[in-house]
């Protein structure tokens, strides 16, 4: 075969891999977007109705452990998965994947888990790319391609971020750039991102856009701020590993943790109905809330322990979009202490999308792909050297802590783990 026809052969394959990962996602994203406005409702009955719905959730909490029971590998963000796959470290079953991820990653946010949608459209897609691969008879290695082509359209069709959803690839599951793998998941993250541009509109998915420019007078705030992203993130890490081992610590089966994550759930609901879900509704209404340093502090410190806590369970769901709305309170913390010293409260959209790039660098340790992904899901351009200068900052007080990436953290759990099951 010449260079020329495999090109055009991994062109052929970007463009039916995007349409299938990206409807599979696209079907995931709207499920979940009707879910969270219906978890509204549920969460504002009263008197038996409520009980109705508490019995409803735990119902849901076994249908969860079920599914984990069945699929083992649509566990949690299912990016390590996607990574141990491409490794040749496990071999999914895509067709039970796509099935237990969509199901249970849509009762998770229904009950009101605090996990995104990012990691699990991630290995929808993943899941879609082996699927056309095994269709094909496509070889070994092709299968990897294809594979890694799904994982980009995914990200891109959850996030509305083609280029992200290509350097996700290249830059996180592969470190390394080859036309090989960068023909097949861009035109798979463009055409999933046209289709889902289709359905869901041209706006970015975040809404708030920048009004007005960051003066390079306050870039020693961003400084600060990148210096704190980093140490928030280690933090971050350090918690996500150790919700899991508390859960490990408790004597009852894997598949009855979701029935634990969904207790803490219902009471969060109760006392604080703003830390539901994945937090999309909570980074959109910040700036038109009326702000205060103790609110936000509240807000930043109950989110991460409540996403500890449910992404330990092992429930579907990701953790890419609590890092984003995590990312946007320190960043709107910061304006506000800030204040006494000149930073001034119209740049708070501005701190919002420094504090999201800053987070998700110093988490995944991917700074090209954090500044790409926060622009494209903000759809501003204004304020790539701020983002940039958090970014590098944030990864470098990360590095020096030596605090490993998230994902490679949980690839070695999850390998770990699953050794120990094989013995």
């Amino acid at each position: 075969m010449n260079k020329a026809h495999s090109h055009q052969k991994l062109i052929f394959d970007g463009i039916i891999v995007g349409l299938v990962a990206g409807f599979f996602t696209l079907v995931y994203r709207f499920l979940l977007m009707k879910l969270d406005a219906l978890r509204e409702v549920l969460y504002a009955l009263r008197g038996y109705q409520f009980i109705l719905w508490i019995i409803l959730a735990f119902i849901l909490a076994l249908l969860i452990g079920r599914l984990l029971k069945k699929e083992p590998l649509s566990s949690g963000s299912g990016i390590p998965q996607i990574q141990a796959e491409i490794m040749g470290k496990v071999d999914m079953n895509p067709y039970t994947v796509l099935v237990s991820k969509i199901l249970g990653g849509g009762a998770a946010n229904l009950i009101g888990m605090s996990l995104g949608r990012e990691g699990p459209s991630i290995q929808i897609g993943g899941a879609a790319g082996k699927a056309i691969s095994k269709l094909f008879k496509r070889s070994k290695e092709e299968e990897k391609i294809l594979i890694s082509a799904g994982a980009s359209a995914g990200l891109a069709a959850a996030f509305n971020a083609p280029l992200a959803g290509t350097l996700f690839t290249l830059e996180e599951m592969h470190k390394k750039f080859s036309a090989f793998l960068l023909i097949p998941s861009l035109v798979a993250s463009v055409t999933a991102d046209f289709f889902a541009k289709n359905i869901f509109g041209l706006q970015p998915v975040f809404r708030f856009g920048l009004t007005e420019y960051l003066p390079l007078r306050h870039y020693g705030f961003v400084l600060l701020l990148g210096i704190g992203c980093g140490l928030l993130g280690v933090l971050f890490n350090h918690g996500i590993l150790y919700g899991q081992e508390l859960y490990k610590k408790i004597k009852i089966p894997a598949n009855y943790r979701p029935v634990i994550a969904t207790l803490g759930t219902l009471l969060v609901g109760l006392g604080a109905p703003s830390l539901l879900g994945g937090g999309h509704h909570l980074v959109e209404a910040l700036p038109e809330l009326e702000q205060h340093v103790q609110l936000l502090a509240f807000l930043l410190l109950g989110k991460m322990i409540f996403t500890w806590f449910c992404y330990g369970s092992g429930a579907q769901g990701g953790i890419f979009l609590p890092m984003l709305v995590l990312g946007a309170l320190f960043g709107s913390l910061l304006l506000h202490l800030g204040g006494p010293f000149g930073l001034e409260e119209i740049y708070l959209r501005n701190f919002m999308i420094l504090g999201m790039a800053g987070l998700l660098t110093a988490v995944v340790r991917s700074p090209i792909l954090s500044i790409i992904l926060v622009t494209e899901m903000t759809g501003s351009l204004y304020h790539l050297l701020s983002l940039s200068l958090v970014a590098i900052t944030a990864y470098l007080v990360a590095e020096m802590l030596k605090n490993p990436p998230i994902y490679v953290s949980l690839l070695e759990n999850m390998l770990k783990a699953r050794g120990k099951e094989n013995r």
